[in-house]
C-alpha cells in the first residue's frame, strides 16, 4: 500500500494541495516536477519552476497574503497651503543689477500654485537680510491650523554660506528654516514645510554659466534643522552655481513647475523631485555648463498635491 504522504500523479487539470510533511511527483509527458512540503514554510506563495521550457508549474494553493497596503496615515493630500515667495531681483550694489528671468519664475510659480488651489500666495520683492528674517518671524507666528502645508520659495543670489538680501548681507539657511520648527510654530507640526531655494551655493562652475546667481564667497555650509517634515530643495549642489535664462527663467524653477504640473495628479512630492533632478541635470548651456539640484529630505510621509484632473 502506497504511503499517503508520497503520491505519484499521472496528470492533473486542477490545483494540487500539498500537505505538511508530504511529497508529490507530477508526470506530464516528458516533464516531471517534484516538490516537498515541510512545516514552518514562509506564508507567502511558493512557486517551483518546471524542468523543461513548457512552463509547467506546481505550487502550493491558497490565496497569497494580500500585499501590504500603506496606511492612509502614510499618504497625505495637500489640499490647501500657505505660500510665501521672496523674489530678490534687484541688487543695486552689483554691476549686474537685475537677476533677469526671476520675474518669469514668479509668474510660473504663481500660475502653478493657483492651479493647485494653494492660497494665499504672498510675493515679497527685493528685501534686505533683516527684512527677510523679520518677514519669516512674522509668518511663523501665524496660525496655520487651517492649512495642510507651508511653502517658501526664495529667489536670490547666494553662496555656500546662505542667501543674500539685496543689501548684500548673507542669511544662513538654518536661520530661515528654524523659524518653522515645532516650538516657534506649533500649528505646522506634522505638516510639510517645503523650502525651494533658487540661488547659488558657491562659486564653482563646470565651464561657464548662462547667467549666475553666485557670489564668490566659498564658506563651509552650516547644518540644517532636524525636525520632521522639512524638505529643503536647492537649485544646485553644495559649492556650485545655479543658472537662469533671462527670458525663460531659472533652470530649476522652470523644471519644477513643468514636472509638478505634469505628474502631481499621480505622484508624491519626492518622486517628482527626482524627476526635477533628472530634467535639470540634462540641461547644458551653450558652453556646456551643467547643474545638479539637491534636496535635504526630512519628510515622514508621502505628500501629494491635489490638482484638478
Amino acid at each position: 500500500m502506497a504511503s499517503k504522504f508520497n503520491i505519484n500523479i499521472a496528470s492533473s487539470t486542477g490545483a494540487v494541495v500539498v500537505g505538511d510533511g508530504s511529497s508529490i511527483t507530477v508526470h506530464h509527458g516528458v516533464s516531471k516536477v517534484e516538490t516537498t512540503s515541510y512545516r514552518n514554510q514562509p506564508e507567502d506563495r511558493q512557486e517551483i519552476q518546471s524542468q523543461n521550457t513548457g512552463g509547467i508549474h506546481c505550487q502550493e494553493t491558497g490565496e497569497p497574503p494580500s500585499s501590504k497596503r500603506e496606511t492612509d496615515e502614510f499618504h497625505r493630500k495637500i489640499k490647501n497651503g500657505y505660500v510665501l515667495i521672496i523674489n530678490n531681483q534687484t541688487f543695486p550694489h552689483r554691476s549686474s543689477v537685475e537677476r533677469s528671468g526671476s520675474a518669469k519664475d514668479v509668474e510660473n510659480l504663481k500660475n502653478l500654485f493657483d492651479e493647485f488651489g494653494l492660497h494665499p500666495v504672498k510675493v515679497m520683492e527685493n528685501l534686505t537680510s533683516t527684512q527677510i528674517l523679520e518677514l519669516l518671524v512674522e509668518t511663523s507666528e501665524k496660525d496655520f491650523s487651517k492649512f495642510d502645508c507651508f511653502i517658501c520659495v526664495i529667489l536670490s543670489h547666494g553662496s555656500a554660506d546662505g542667501i543674500y538680501g539685496v543689501d548684500e548681507q548673507v542669511i544662513q539657511v538654518e536661520a530661515l528654516t528654524s523659524k518653522f520648527r515645532r516650538s516657534p510654530c506649533p500649528s505646522l507640526e506634522n505638516k510639510p514645510k517645503l523650502f525651494f531655494i533658487q540661488a547659488c551655493r558657491g562659486s564653482n562652475k563646470d565651464i561657464a554659466p548662462v547667467e549666475s546667481d553666485s557670489e564668490p564667497v566659498p564658506m563651509q555650509c552650516r547644518g540644517l534643522p532636524s525636525d520632521a517634515d522639512f524638505l529643503i530643495c536647492y537649485a544646485s549642489s553644495p559649492g556650485y552655481e545655479s543658472y537662469r535664462n533671462p527670458e525663460l527663467g531659472s533652470w530649476f524653477i522652470r523644471s519644477l513647475v513643468e514636472v509638478f504640473k505634469e505628474y502631481a495628479p499621480d505622484e508624491h512630492l519626492m518622486d517628482m523631485m527626482l524627476r526635477v533632478n533628472s530634467r535639470v541635470s540634462s540641461y547644458f548651456s551653450n558652453h556646456g555648463h551643467k547643474q545638479m539640484p539637491s534636496e535635504i529630505c526630512m519628510l515622514t510621509k508621502k505628500f501629494y498635491f491635489n490638482p484638478p484632473r
